[in-house]
């Protein structure tokens, strides 16, 4: 068959195998008609600029899918449903700034091709109402922005960066070709990646993504534990002044100190990750916070990469509620023997660990603001779930709860929409994207998975969890 063809038969028979893994009954749905106007009365509300919680009990009231005003009890609401929220906590809906939705939690060895509109629906489940998306099929993940947000699809708020610019063979190309089977590898990679050599080649590369209006463009910039190719520094610096010429941002991937700095160098607005192989020297410590980049440290991923679960019990009460059964079965399964560079891989993130949380305190002590991401879906890292997983690592790295939680809707709804973002609190005139928790997230970060109600632009969604 020629090219064009056979990507339409491919996609075709994708799609049909992902219909048929798909659960009949949703994680979440919005009632038809839902009204995008309601009352949550009675909660402590989570100010989310201040990491704290407003005094006493308050009363919120949604109006057309914006919040109008936030009030003592007894606030009036003529003719608008109510849920009393019994002194329950209320959050902004979560935000997630390191995601990859057309991904698969399942190991790697276990070939599962991704249900898109089923990690969606965890990232709701699980009261994340915005994600970014930070590498995707191509032009799928805008496509999918799209139906999203005219409500065709039911979803969380998706941003998208598209493809992920990176040198010929570099990350994450490398890992695809390691990993994809044969059928899969060359459909992919064409349109996950954007392999550029040269400053010029990245210049075309930009022009021909453009028209798709990505919302930032992601690098990669990691050597990983051998001699993985990384974009040189003009390229780097070529790709992100292409990106603010046309009022783009970039962020990228990184896995050192050295790497660090060459992206901040060349230009990046964010580091999607702290390094994950090794402490931050004095001198990427100096020149990030000098930038005043911020970084998604993203300790979960890493941590499940080089230490695995072994019992059901390691997994968040929340990720068993969103994960398939045989999800877990294969995630607590013994791995395969594994090849050389994926062995050293794990070998380097767990032994990095510690590292890792001291890269938190050092970003912290210089001002550098910290953002929250997950990185789902890789392996074992759930979307939505996996947001939470992130936050108690963060607590344990020295975050207080509040600051961890600020990170999740604030810090990161800033990050997406500037200044002006007008999501990630609850004030009069933000988007009414809230969640609704049973118990004190702020004292407790274990508490957040406690969650009554997620309300999305107004309309509260119907939660089920997966069958046993």
């Amino acid at each position: 068959m020629h090219g064009a063809s056979t990507s339409r038969a491919v996609a075709a028979v994708l799609l049909a195998l992902a219909a048929a893994c798909a659960h009949e009954a949703p994680l979440v749905s919005r009632p038809p008609g839902a009204p995008r106007s309601v009352v949550v009365r009675n909660v402590r509300v989570f100010d989310a600029p201040r990491a704290t919680l407003a005094e006493g009990l308050r009363d919120v009231l949604v109006r057309d899918g914006r919040i109008d005003a936030v009030g003592p009890p007894g606030l009036p609401a003529r003719d608008i449903p109510e849920i009393d929220g019994r002194g329950g906590t209320l959050l902004p809906g979560l935000v997630d700034v390191h995601t990859h939705t057309g991904s698969s939690s399942y190991p790697p060895w276990r070939v599962v091709f991704p249900d898109v509109a089923e990690n969606l629906a965890a990232f709701l489940y699980a009261g994340v109402t915005t994600v970014l998306d930070l590498g995707n099929l191509t032009p799928e993940v805008f496509r999918e922005r799209s139906r999203v947000a005219t409500g065709a699809h039911l979803g969380p708020r998706l941003y998208a960066a598209g493809p992920v610019f990176t040198a010929p063979g570099g990350h994450p190309a490398e890992v695809l070709r390691a990993w994809l089977p044969w059928y899969l590898r060359w459909y992919v990679l064409p349109r996950a990646t954007r392999e550029v050599a040269a400053p010029d080649h990245a210049r075309r590369a930009i022009d021909a993504l453009l028209p798709e209006r990505p919302d930032v463009l992601k690098l990669a910039i990691d050597a990983g534990t051998g001699k993985v190719p990384c974009l040189a520094r003009e390229t780097i610096a070529a790709i992100t002044a292409a990106g603010h010429a046309a009022g783009v941002r970039s962020i990228a991937h990184i896995g050192s100190s050295a790497e660090a700095i060459d992206a901040v160098r060349g230009g990046v607005d964010a580091l999607a990750h702290a390094p994950w192989r090794e402490e931050l020297s004095a001198e990427a410590v100096r020149v990030i916070a000098a930038a005043r980049v911020p970084v998604v440290v993203t300790l979960a991923v890493w941590d499940l990469a080089g230490t695995p679960r072994t019992r059901a019990s390691d997994f968040l009460p929340i990720e068993r509620e969103v994960a398939r059964a045989d999800l877990v079965a294969a995630l607590l399964a013994p791995a395969p023997a594994l090849d050389e560079a994926t062995g050293a891989f794990v070998r380097a993130a767990a032994a990095a660990h510690d590292a890792r949380r001291a890269n938190v305190a050092k970003l912290r002590a210089a001002g550098v603001p910290v953002l929250a991401g997950s990185d789902a879906c890789n392996p074992g890292d759930l979307p939505g779930a996996g947001l939470h997983l992130e936050l108690t690592k963060l607590v344990e790295a020295g975050l207080t709860p509040g600051e961890a939680l600020r990170a999740a809707t604030w810090e990161n709804a800033r990050f997406i929409g500037g200044e002006g973002a007008d999501f990630g609190e609850i004030a009069g005139g933000k988007r009414a994207d809230l969640v609704l928790v049973d118990g004190n997230p702020v004292d407790d970060i274990g508490e957040l998975g406690r969650i009554a109600q997620v309300v999305l632009g107004g309309a509260v969604l119907t939660r089920r969890t997966h069958p046993e």
